[in-house]
């Protein structure tokens, strides 16, 4: 099964999109076969034991659930850290891969 990165905005409509697609074409340009989900903040937890994820990606300020990564996508939208957040991304993913 491929990893899932869950993206998490307050409506899950606009700005979870945006990143969303962003994520979908950084992975894809760096190898990986991914899915990516969406969800608000509010559908955050039931959303996590429906498509398990190995990664979430929040817009704000909310708490992860135990013993998965949580990254402030908000990078995507500004450019400011972005090739951070993309590094730890990649890791992520690579680690879920490899079974971590």
């Amino acid at each position: 099964m491929k990893p899932t990165i869950l993206v998490c905005c307050a409506s899950s409509i606009a700005t979870s999109t945006v990143i969303a697609v962003k994520v979908r074409e950084i992975m894809e340009d760096r190898g990986f076969d991914v899915t990516v989900a969406q969800s608000s903040f509010a559908e955050m937890s039931s959303k996590v034991e429906m498509v398990h994820p190995c990664l979430i990606m929040v817009t704000g300020a909310v708490t992860a659930p135990v013993g998965i990564p949580l990254l402030v996508a908000t990078p995507f939208l500004t450019g400011i850290g972005k090739d951070k957040v993309i590094e730890q991304m990649c890791e992520i993913v690579q680690s879920a891969l490899s079974g971590g």
